[in-house]
């Protein structure tokens, strides 16, 4: 990084602490950068991409902004070394923060993800991603659990710990009991220890936060499979409507058709 950017004539410097950017915001004199003249009218890299995913805690200003005032040759080379934040003040010019960034690629886009650690690391900070969304360490690195998944109140946790244990072995560990049935499919329901509020005849009634998943069988194949449906579904034949949203004719004489 340092090899690229000293042609640049620009002061800089690099730190590897998170804590030490935050020092540098405090003591110096900090200027917010306006966009350059190529900032909006050039591609984006895939790091640059990554890198706006990471949370403004870390990062502050809008990363990729600095780089429309370097030139095209020093971004080339810039580009597998991007830092993860940059700041500019009056005294030491630009301050960058350096560290790893891991991800994957789904459908052509790219999203922070580490399944057996850190996802985002410098010095003093990790950052915990699961296909672009941040949790805690114990999301990513604990086995989960069927009780943990009931028990944890944070829905983007629970449903990080939902994906990573698998729907049917949660299905097979939870004993979701019945709600209702149609035809082949059946519709399962099991409380979480979370609280969800909503008027209901005339005042705020509390309940336990559901998930709902429909038993649907193959006609084919005989397989069972299990589809996450909304917990407001009370039938069986609401939560098959609602797998369906495409449909604007007669639902079931479609469904029937097509199986």
């Amino acid at each position: 990084m340092r090899a690229a950017l000293l042609p640049e004539g620009w002061r800089f410097s690099l730190v590897s602490r998170a804590s030490e950017l935050k020092e540098h915001s405090k003591s110096c004199r900090r200027i917010i950068l306006p966009a350059g003249t190529e900032s909006d009218n050039r591609l984006r890299s895939i790091r640059e991409r990554l890198l706006r995913q990471i949370p403004w805690a870390l990062r502050e200003q809008v990363s990729s902004r600095w780089l429309s005032y370097i030139s095209k040759e020093a971004r080339r080379r810039l580009q597998h070394h991007l830092p993860i934040a940059a700041e500019f003040c009056l005294t030491h010019g630009f301050i960058f923060l350096v560290g790893e960034v891991w991800a994957d690629r789904v459908r052509g886009r790219w999203r922070i993800h580490r399944p057996d650690g850190p996802a985002v690391v410098c010095r003093d900070r990790e950052l915990y991603f699961w296909r672009g969304w941040q949790v805690s360490k114990d999301t990513v690195m604990k086995r989960p659990t069927t009780d943990r998944i009931l028990a944890e109140s944070n829905q983007t946790e629970r449903e990080v710990l939902l994906q990573r244990m698998g729907v049917e072995n949660f299905m097979r560990e939870a004993e979701l009991k019945p709600v209702d049935t149609f035809r082949d499919t059946t519709l399962l329901k099991v409380d979480t220890t979370a609280k969800q509020g909503r008027w209901r005849n005339g005042q705020w009634v509390e309940t336990f936060l559901s998930l709902a998943f429909l038993k649907v069988v193959c006609p084919s194949t005989q397989k069972t499979y299990f589809l996450r449906v909304s917990p407001d579904s009370e039938t069986a034949k609401e939560a098959l409507q609602s797998t369906l949203p495409d449909y604007t004719r007669d639902w079931e004489r479609d469904l029937v058709a097509e199986t």
